[in-house]
Order: C-alpha cells, then sequence, then structure tokens
C-alpha cells in the first residue's frame, strides 16, 4: 500500500475512532489526575486503577504517540498539555466532555449513522429507543454525564462570551434554557448593573443555586423553572440562548422562537450563541470542520441541525424577528441577534 502523505491522512481518518476509545478509556481510569503529580510506569498506574498493566501500558503508548502523555526513557509515563484536559481537578479541563462524547451511550448512536442518512431519523433513538431528552429521564447516571459536559462547555465560552459582546446595555437579561448558569452568572458579574432571569427545566435549575452563589449574583439572579415549548419567562429586554437552536430541527426551534416573541418587549433583542455555518465549505478549515460534525452530531444523536445565516433568518422571520446580524467569531463561536417585528 502506497505511503504517500495522503493515504497516511485517508487511514488516520478512518481510525480516529480508536483515540477517541483510548481517550475514554483513560478518562474513565482518570490517569491524568494521577499524573499530576509526576511521571509514573504503567505497572504503579494499573496498581492503582484496578486495570491490567500490560494492555494499559499499550494505551498509554498508543496516546503518547498522538503527543496525549509522553513516555520516558525510563518507561514511565507523564503529563503534556493535551492531557491537562483529561484532568478533573485544572481549569480548562474537559474530562466530562470525553465521558459524554465517548461514552457508550453516545458513540453507539454513530455505528447507525447510516439509519439518519436514509430517514432523517436520530440514530440516537433507534438505539435507544427514545430521543435524547426523554431517554435522560430514565438514565440518571447518563443525564448527569450529559449536564456536566454542557457546564464544561459553559465555563469555557462563558469568558470568550462577556469579552465579545456588551451587555451593558440591558437591564434583565433572560438566559432560556440556560442550564446550570454559567453563563448567566458570568454576564452579571461583568454587568453589575443587570438583573437576570435563569430559565431552565427544574431538575437542572436546582444545580444552578452555588453557581450563582459562587459569581456573587444570587440577588441579581432569579431562578425560574419550566419548559421553553409551553412558555418564556417575561420581564426581559434581552433574551439569549446558548447552544440551544440547535438541539431542535425547525418547526421545535420556531416553537421556541415563538414563546420569546410571546413577551420579548418592543426594542428588546434576541441574542443566539449557536455557530453560523458558512453556505459553502473550503477544505482544511479546522474551525469548519469541528462545525460541520458539530452538525452531524446533531443528526445522529439529536434532531436539530447547526445552520447558515441564510437559514437562520427564515427561521427568525418565521418566529416573529428579524435577522439583525450573524456572525462567526474567530473561535467558531457564533453570535446571531434578532429583534422583533
Amino acid at each position: 500500500m502506497s505511503t504517500s502523505p495522503t493515504v497516511q491522512r485517508f487511514i488516520e481518518m478512518v481510525t480516529a475512532g480508536w483515540v477517541t476509545a483510548s481517550l475514554h478509556a483513560v478518562a474513565v481510569l482518570g490517569i491524568a489526575d494521577l499524573l499530576a503529580d509526576g511521571p509514573r510506569s504503567a505497572d504503579e498506574l494499573a496498581r492503582a486503577t484496578n486495570a491490567s498493566p500490560d494492555p494499559l501500558r499499550r494505551v498509554l503508548r498508543a496516546l503518547a504517540a498522538h503527543g496525549v502523555f509522553a513516555e520516558r526513557e525510563d518507561g514511565r509515563f507523564e503529563q503534556t498539555e493535551l492531557s491537562g484536559f483529561l484532568r478533573d481537578d485544572a481549569a480548562g479541563g474537559m474530562r466530562s466532555y470525553v465521558l459524554f462524547f465517548a461514552g457508550v451511550v453516545w458513540s453507539s448512536s454513530w455505528v447507525h449513522m447510516l439509519h439518519s442518512v436514509r430517514t432523517g431519523g436520530t440514530a440516537f433513538a433507534k438505539v435507544h429507543g427514545a430521543e435524547l431528552f426523554e431517554y435522560m429521564k430514565q438514565d440518571a447516571d447518563f443525564a448527569t454525564v450529559f449536564n456536566e459536559a454542557m457546564t464544561v462547555g459553559s465555563k469555557r465560552t462563558a469568558g470568550e462570551i462577556v469579552a465579545m459582546y456588551d451587555f451593558s446595555r440591558f437591564d434583565t437579561i433572560v438566559d432560556v434554557g440556560g442550564g446550570q448558569g454559567w453563563l448567566l452568572a458570568t454576564i452579571l458579574a461583568k454587568t453589575p448593573g443587570a438583573r437576570g432571569i435563569l430559565f431552565d427545566l427544574d431538575p437542572v435549575i436546582e444545580a444552578a443555586r452555588p453557581v450563582v452563589a459562587k459569581h456573587g449574583v444570587a440577588e441579581r439572579c432569579q431562578l425560574v423553572p419550566g419548559s421553553f415549548f409551553d412558555s418564556v419567562p417575561s420581564g426581559g429586554d434581552a433574551y439569549i440562548m446558548k447552544w440551544i437552536m440547535h438541539d431542535w430541527n425547525d418547526e421545535d426551534a420556531t416553537r421556541i422562537l415563538r414563546n420569546v416573541r410571546a413577551v420579548i418587549p418592543a426594542g428588546g433583542s434576541l441574542i443566539v450563541f449557536d455557530r453560523v455555518l458558512p453556505e459553502r465549505v473550503t477544505p482544511g478549515n479546522r474551525l469548519l470542520q469541528n462545525s460541520t460534525l458539530m452538525d452531524l452530531n446533531m443528526l445522529v444523536n439529536v434532531t436539530g441541525r447547526e445552520r447558515t445565516e441564510a437559514q437562520f433568518r427564515t427561521l427568525l422571520t418565521g418566529s416573529g424577528f428579524r435577522l439583525v446580524s450573524a456572525r462567526m467569531v474567530s473561535t467558531g463561536l457564533g453570535v446571531v441577534e434578532g429583534e422583533p417585528v
């Protein structure tokens, strides 16, 4: 077989799932945290994690070849910048992301991706017998992993959002589907003149109480339980949604937006933080690679999609809004702004 760079790149794409599975294995075992104090041998790590030494060494060796961990001359393994993302105790740690995306529940859907391509339905429902948010009502452990992963994502992007967007002109900011409140709490901490309303399902929103307290904004942040398919709290002049629209097909997304439209005042602002895809993609752009793969993730595991500016315009127009702007920033996060008409 040819060993040209193109062939090698293709092989890497075919076998990328093996790297993902290896990351999941060491994330479950907590290897990165065990290496926080210095290098350790595979035997030592195996004893600490109740694993078999030789198989564990082989996994660590493969990940070291990819720059995750490093193998020393004496055979011990040590941390790298990449393995730092697997730590639970480090700022910016993404272990929950790996446990979620590479875990059995989520990854098993990808084996049946062809079902989604042929039918338009989610492979997740085919495999698990229910769509994602219904399934989580039955599997509390998976729901916990899901919420932890979403919180990791919110922590990572909250600072980015407040750095690029000025919320100071708003009096009351309503975070629709705001989860455990990291984004809204970060916004309020930087915008001391504003108040906030955090809106999400009851079991999720209860976990926000320590978050808003930690940020020192509990007195300015009202926690309201409920479903955005039924209604949305009134009283805001800004309604924000982060990573909500992409979870839903156009019909469901329109229902959510119309509930926002029913309460948003004239002159109010709708701000959606989601990916904004270009009409045409070009190869080699890592942000587009990530965004288009996330679009497939929505196809396979949820009922939604990533959207282009034109698709957002159609969605907002059908919900009683006018699209003001839609842009993608350099980190890959999209900002879509609308106003009621």
